[in-house]
């Protein structure tokens, strides 16, 4: 039995029984945190661990490898990593379960109390403990490349553990489990930047392009209904604003069916190529929507190639779901197949080379982490998974690859964008949901993705008609919130309505906050306050201009009027508002705004301090 040698621990203890080999150590730390690992294999066969370490200051990062020491092949059921700090997690300790994917309200942050019991206790990021004002503790992963893990806290410890997904280990192979953080820090906003930073680190990720897209998207109005018209008529009405758009966005059902992607439906003359032309020759680029992850069962690629999809335990097709336009079944394609990984290298190529497309946008990505079938070659989902997003990145070149619905973290590495919370719908509780589940993902921008909030949406019932693919109840303050989160949240601001069919007033809103500078930093100051449910998003935020300005953004998302008071300014500032010519002053240190029910506001500091000793310093007291 080899053991790998741990420079920087000392007390390192091995326990063996006959499913598991277990191994904690205790860093000689003053945060100090011990590990066990417990290996679990489909036959229960004994496996060899080894855990490596590195140290530095308020920081411990484990290195874990599974070695199959036996004569015969081995496949990994379970991989259970204990991590307890010295002093063990009292219960009633308040913490924040980091949001992890796009869509499902499991996903989402969520502020809680240890010794609670909650639903989404499945996250694969981090867990963040407040255990004062000035101390905090985040335990979680940094790599996402074999197994996809379960976060939780439980009887004052935090267990990783890892799907083994079957993963198969012939005779003296060994596989590495996901890179394991803990970290302390008497600032939660410097525990993420560090948690970013070891990420990128972890991961070899370059900084995302300094890019800003502003323009318009078919999706939220006509969902996979556009015509050819409809996009040419609010290109030129998006245009006439004078925002100085930059990108036209066609989202899905271009297809006849989902996964062919070489042919495009009848009623788009001249097809996708043509489309983009027109894009094109307005001076625009010119963005494209694949369903990247499943495919209609009566599309022709299915049909020709059945060997491209995960297949059940009988050798069918494995469902996942229905095509709401075709009714057909949907199925998963296998990217652990090299045929598979040609198709969709190709499809890319052929809408960068041949149709033009200078952004993609690839969707329904955690689909591809869901299916559990049977796969060509022996891999777990999250290897299959990422050969398919490989080849896509090497299919679309140099284009702009913005991931959708997405898991966070499996993407790391691959895009360099990505949208951080659900399709908004025009209705107001969907933009309380949106912002909630948006800006707990802000740690990510400018250092491991360009985050999306998605589309700018303002219509109500009276600003539609019978094609619109949604049920729009946005009243113009209800909108004016999610044009302000927008504004400052993130590199894209595409507007989605029907153009023609908004008042002027609507389209003054849009003209005003499109023009606003783009800001790379926006953090959530009253964090701590909030995530208690999925539409219960900050009041606070603080942005960081690409052009050097700082705004303070306030969000009254309740119906009642509030008194907001933000304290802890060092020096005397004057606030002006981004829209209109109100003018605030902080005095005393403090700075008191009255905002109205379901009422927000952009303030530009004019002041002496800088934006990090603003974050270190302002609080928020209602």
């Amino acid at each position: 039995m080899k053991v790998k040698s741990i420079k920087k621990y000392a007390g390192v203890v091995f326990m063996i029984n006959s499913l598991v080999m277990t191994m904690s150590f205790t860093p000689i730390l003053a945060q100090n945190s011990s590990v066990k690992v417990d290996v679990k294999t489909i036959s229960n066969a004994k496996l060899n661990v080894s855990i490596d370490g590195e140290e530095s200051k308020n920081q411990q990062i484990y290195s874990i490898t599974v070695k199959n020491d036996t004569k015969s092949s081995q496949n990994l059921s379970q991989i259970n990593v204990t991590v307890t700090p010295k002093k063990l997690i009292p219960n009633g300790t308040t913490y924040v379960i980091g949001s992890d994917e796009m869509n499902r309200k499991e996903g989402y942050a969520i502020r809680t109390q240890t010794g609670q019991t909650i639903k989404n206790n499945d996250n694969n990021m981090y867990l963040i403990f407040k255990n004062s004002e000035t101390d905090y503790m985040l335990v979680g992963v940094l790599t996402w490349r074999t197994f996809l893990c379960q976060i939780f806290t439980e009887d004052g410890v935090v267990h990783i553990n890892g799907d083994g997904d079957g993963k198969q280990l012939n005779a003296e192979e060994k596989v590495n489990f996901e890179k394991v953080v803990f970290m302390r820090d008497a600032s939660w906003q410097n525990l993420l930047d560090r948690y970013a930073i070891l990420i990128a680190k972890e991961n070899n990720v370059t900084k995302p392009p300094k890019v800003n897209w502003t323009g318009w998207a078919t999706w939220d109005f006509y969902v996979q209904y556009f015509l050819p018209e409809d996009v040419t008529r609010n290109t030129n009405l998006i245009t006439d604003l004078g925002i100085n758009p930059n990108i036209i966005q066609i989202d899905g059902g271009w297809w006849k069916q989902r996964g062919d992607y070489f042919d495009v439906r009848d009623n788009i003359p001249g097809g996708i190529k043509a489309m983009l032309e027109k894009i094109h020759q307005k001076g625009y680029k010119a963005g494209l929507h694949f369903d990247g992850f499943r495919a209609s069962a009566g599309a022709k690629i299915v049909k020709d190639h059945p060997e491209y999809f995960v297949h059940d335990e009988s050798g069918q097709l494995l469902k996942i779901g229905k095509d709401v336009v075709t009714k057909d079944a949907l199925v998963s394609w296998d990217y652990s197949h090299p045929g598979a990984q040609k198709y969709i290298f190709d499809v890319m190529k052929n809408a960068r080379d041949n149709w033009k497309v200078d952004y993609f946008k690839i969707d329904f990505m955690r689909d591809g982490l869901l299916a559990k079938g049977k796969s060509y070659l022996p891999v777990t989902n999250v290897e299959r998974y990422r050969m398919g997003v490989e080849a896509m990145r090497k299919g679309m070149g140099d284009a702009y690859f913005l991931a959708c619905s997405p898991n966070f973290g499996v993407n790391i590495g691959f895009t360099e964008a990505t949208r951080t919370g659900p399709d908004i719908d025009p209705d107001y509780e969907a933009v309380k949901t949106r912002a909630q589940s948006n800006s707990a993902n802000y740690y990510f921008a400018q250092q491991i993705y360009n985050v999306d909030p998605d589309y700018l949406v303002l219509r109500n019932k009276s600003e539609s008609n019978e094609r619109d693919g949604k049920k729009p109840s946005l009243t113009e303050q209800e909108g004016q919130m999610w044009a302000n989160f927008v504004s400052i949240y993130g590199n894209v601001r595409l507007q989605s309505d029907e153009l023609s069919l908004l008042p002027s007033n609507k389209k003054e809103i849009i003209k005003n906050k499109l023009k606003l500078p783009f800001f790379e930093k926006t953090i959530p100051m009253d964090w701590w306050d909030h995530y208690k449910t999925s539409s219960d998003a900050p009041n606070f935020f603080l942005a960081k201009g690409e052009n050097g300005d700082i705004c303070l953004a306030l969000f009254n998302w309740g119906d009642v009027d509030t008194n907001f008071k933000i304290s802890g300014f060092k020096k005397a500032a004057i606030f002006k508002s981004y829209l209109g010519d109100n003018t605030f002053e902080a005095e005393g240190g403090n700075l008191n705004i009255k905002l109205k029910g379901v009422e927000s506001v952009l303030l530009k500091y004019e002041g002496k301090q800088t934006f990090d000793e603003l974050r270190n310093t302002l609080k928020l007291i209602k």
